[in-house]
């Protein structure tokens, strides 16, 4: 594949400059750190609800592993798209 062809195949079919799998985890992680945001109001209503709290800590983790792992990904296309 040539330099031509490259530049062509890791843009987005919506005609922006970057390619569409960015453009999703960039997006993905946005919403994930918008879920931490929310997680953090709820704990305020969660005193006194253990399970609840269990609840939470464990989706808090989940996402911030997420957001880990979608910054790992975002890292490596950005470089190949660079």
């Amino acid at each position: 594949m040539n330099t031509t062809q490259q530049t062509v195949s890791t843009q987005s079919r919506r005609g922006f400059p970057i390619s569409d799998l960015v453009y999703d985890v960039v997006t993905l992680m946005h919403e994930k750190a918008k879920g931490l945001e929310a997680i953090k109001e709820y704990r305020q209503d969660a005193q006194g609800h253990q399970a609840f709290q269990q609840l939470l800590d464990k989706m808090e983790q989940q996402d911030r592993q997420c957001i880990q792992d979608l910054e790992q990904i975002l890292g490596r296309n950005i470089k190949t798209q660079g």
